[in-house]
């Protein structure tokens, strides 16, 4: 137990050796926190040092955070002080929900604790009980606390399938293990108050073997109790191999660990298939969208290139067009400025010329009138387009009034329609209260009238 006002690094440093040798030797131990260890690691996440340099203080709080709060092996429980009835509840829930073994109650939740100083007070050995979620603390009269819980503690326990616990907390002055205690208010449990004081009278142990089939065997080691008669008791427990039911038990807890890393790696295998599979489709969706983008680019790129050529035509075309109006309009004007030749005019030197005359006269006076035909036709065509442009404008007005018009129309019978279907449920309503209003009166009346028959009867019978 490490003292909290001023904690020695021999200590964590004694039990790591402790552990190195016994795991050497293919032993097991394990090491139990207590009120101490938990106040130690509160303080230094609080801000206190100690006067130690910080990597001391890490391995410090490392080695507090490796410890379990209990161990149960077989109808054995190890723990630091004496177990309260809310932690009993708890665990006895723990093992009925999770179907695991009870000392994986201490990965599962103690150990999780350490993430909070907050957190971890619910399993401080406090004294009293500051709080009523804490499910270890340190009553002030330990014994009216079992004689008032002793009958659900000791179902409780038997529940859990336990039948001795083994705890310290509370020195003994005598420096004498305190066996049965409680055994009033347990008797079907044995609790062994092992705090022997060793810091100041000597060492002091428990120990218990447990062979398959039979009862448990008992040695204290004390003050008292240091005789060869003892001695000869201790050789006899330690003769032989390690307890089956502590090895038994070990074994059970390393199987259910490695089968929760299996299936923690088997998880993470199935996650990590899952998602290569999404990353693959959505690389393969990438792909398929870059070769549908690369096909609409080719294709506005053709588009682009035959709009060009249509481009290109329709300049070539227009350049003719334009080229042919241009000839049609001197070829006009030509015609137009086409000189009449009058015979008066022109000195004819005989009658041949001027017949030639008179025949150019004729085909040029013929040409002027073939061309004001065909002006005066394409006017009439212009005019006859544009006065069917206006009528189709005309209709299109007409047409756009009579809609909009039916529209109003329909929008006036709406709103009517609504009115009429208000005013509608408005009369049912002044119906109903109508036909309700003469039942009502009805009643004053006839409420009125009893009330007069009953006292011309009274003032009848005086």
């Amino acid at each position: 137990m490490l003292d909290k006002k001023s904690p020695d690094l021999q200590v964590p440093e004694f039990w790591e050796e402790l552990r190195k040798k016994v795991h050497a030797s293919g032993g097991f131990i394990n090491i139990l926190a207590g009120n101490h260890e938990q106040e130690i690691w509160q303080k230094i996440n609080n801000g206190e040092t100690y006067g130690l340099p910080k990597h001391s203080l890490d391995s410090l709080c490392d080695l507090i955070e490796s410890l379990d709060l209990f161990y149960v092996d077989g109808p054995l429980l190890f723990i630091h002080a004496h177990p309260t009835v809310e932690f009993l509840r708890v665990l006895l829930h723990y093992k009925n929900v999770t179907g695991n073994h009870l000392n994986n109650f201490n990965t599962d939740h103690y150990k999780k604790a350490f993430k909070s100083v907050e957190a971890l007070n619910q399993y401080s050995y406090t004294k009293g009980r500051p709080n009523e979620h804490h499910l270890l603390y340190d009553p002030e009269n330990i014994e009216a606390y079992y004689r008032k819980n002793g009958s659900e503690i000791a179902a409780l326990l038997t529940k859990l399938e336990i039948d001795c616990i083994i705890h310290g907390h509370r020195p003994q002055r005598s420096g004498i293990q305190v066996d049965h205690e409680f055994s009033r208010w347990l008797p079907e449990i044995r609790m062994i108050g092992n705090d022997t004081r060793i810091r100041l009278k000597g060492i002091g142990a428990t120990l218990v073997r447990m062979d398959v089939g039979r009862a448990a065997q008992v040695v204290f080691i004390n003050q008292k109790t240091a005789n060869k008669k003892t001695r000869k008791k201790v050789r006899h427990l330690l003769r032989h191999s390690a307890p089956h039911s502590a090895v038994h038990h070990q074994q059970i807890i390393e199987s259910q660990q490695h089968r929760k890393l299996k299936n923690q790696i088997d998880t993470m295998s199935e996650e990590h298939k899952y998602q290569q599979l999404q990353t693959e489709s959505e690389l393969q969706e990438q792909r398929t969208s870059h070769l549908l983008l690369q096909e609409e680019l080719r294709e506005r790129d053709e588009l682009h290139i035959q709009t060009r050529e249509k481009l290109k035509s329709f300049e070539t075309i227009n350049r003719q067009l334009e080229k042919e109006l241009l000839e049609r309009d001197e070829q006009q004007q030509l015609d137009e400025e086409l000189p009449i030749f009058e015979a008066s005019v022109l000195p004819l030197e005989n009658e041949q010329q001027q017949n030639v005359l008179n025949l150019i006269n004729e085909q040029a006076l013929k040409v002027l009138e073939s061309s004001n035909i065909q002006l005066q036709q394409s006017l009439e065509e212009s005019n006859h387009t544009r006065r069917q442009a206006v009528d189709y404008l005309r209709l299109s007005h007409e047409a756009n009034q009579r809609i909009s018009q039916e529209l109003k129309q329909c929008i006036n019978d709406k709103s009517e329609a609504e009115k009429a279907h208000g005013l509608t449920l408005k009369s049912e309503q002044e119906l109903k209260q109508k036909a309700e209003q003469p039942r009502w009166v009805w009643n004053v009346y006839a409420a009125i009238i009893s009330s007069i028959l009953t006292a011309v009867v009274i003032l009848y019978l005086f």
